[in-house]
């Protein structure tokens, strides 16, 4: 039944991709655009700020839980930027510094905060008396990418875009492995987890990342369809929706006369097979969080 479905799931992906009547969807995603943590409603395509976290720059927000978040930010400290993971309740706005770092992930199942320093990625289990461990480290190669793939799976995109290398960290095991064919295949920047097909969604490697196609590749680097958006767009996956099969992509462009990018949110319907725009002029940054209410 599973594979079924898998099949079923995977054939909406590839059908042709053209815009169509606006859907109705529904959640609002959270982004930060300098200090603001920001709230874009998916229904209406309305704009709010959910937070101000003071004198700092949000880089990364990611989600910690079904409510909390993550938030990778440049902090001011007595005037030098300090790169810390911060905790935060939308909700209340309660917010709460926790490690010094650039980069982190939350790994819901077996409950993992992983967190890279600039040089070492840290694995903090959630539980007490637990200790911290070293999983990955890379001082001479910058991290790219941290992303959870399937239930447990940790992806590490590490490198530069000429020599990127991508390992998968097991949270169970603490297994690590090099993935020489997807790091062949695809960039982790811009590539979402599609969990009914068990499919990542990432853009070709083998192109430049501005005009590359999306593929629709296993963790193994096997690639077995692809995303059929207009090829005169440039699109970025931001999110994928399990309870809506869709999509969340940012499309930009190039302000005429130098003047700074244009961006606008799309939402790509899996079922239909057809790309919706739900506004201009929004730019949600390189990582969203989803929240059904």
């Amino acid at each position: 039944m599973t594979r079924v479905l898998t099949t079923i799931l995977l054939a909406h992906s590839l059908l042709s991709c053209d815009a169509g009547p606006r859907q109705e969807f529904h959640g609002a995603l959270y982004f930060g655009q300098g200090a603001y943590l920001m709230r874009f409603s998916l229904g209406d395509a309305s704009l709010s700020i959910a937070g101000h976290l003071g004198d700092t720059t949000i880089r990364q927000v990611t989600a910690l839980g079904d409510e909390d978040l993550l938030i990778a930010e440049t902090a001011s400290v007595d005037g030098r930027g300090v790169p810390r993971i911060s905790w935060v309740d939308p909700k209340t706005g309660e917010t709460a510094d926790l490690y010094g770092g650039v980069r982190a992930e939350h790994l819901a199942n077996p409950g993992v905060v992983v967190y890279d320093d600039g040089s070492d990625l840290y694995a903090v289990p959630q539980q007490f008396d637990s200790d911290n461990e070293i999983i990955f480290s890379h001082p001479q190669s910058p991290l790219i990418r941290l992303m959870e793939a399937s239930s447990g799976i940790l992806l590490i995109e590490t490198g530069d875009a000429d020599a990127a290398v991508i390992h998968s960290w097991d949270a169970r095991t603490g297994e690590l492995n090099m993935i020489e064919a997807l790091a062949a295949t695809c960039r982790l920047v811009g590539a979402v987890w599609i969990g009914p097909l068990e499919r990542l969604a990432c853009k070709q490697r083998a192109t430049p990342a501005v005009d590359a196609e999306y593929l629709l590749s296993d963790l193994e680097g096997k690639v077995d369809g692809g995303l059929k958006l207009p090829q005169d767009k440039a699109f970025l996956a931001l999110a994928y929706i399990e309870s809506q099969n869709a999509l969340v992509l940012q499309e930009t462009w190039r302000g005429v006369l130098g003047t700074r990018d244009k961006h606008a949110v799309w939402m790509h319907d899996l079922d239909s097979g057809e790309i919706h725009r739900l506004a201009k002029n929004v730019n949600l940054g390189e990582s969203v969080v989803y929240a059904e209410y």
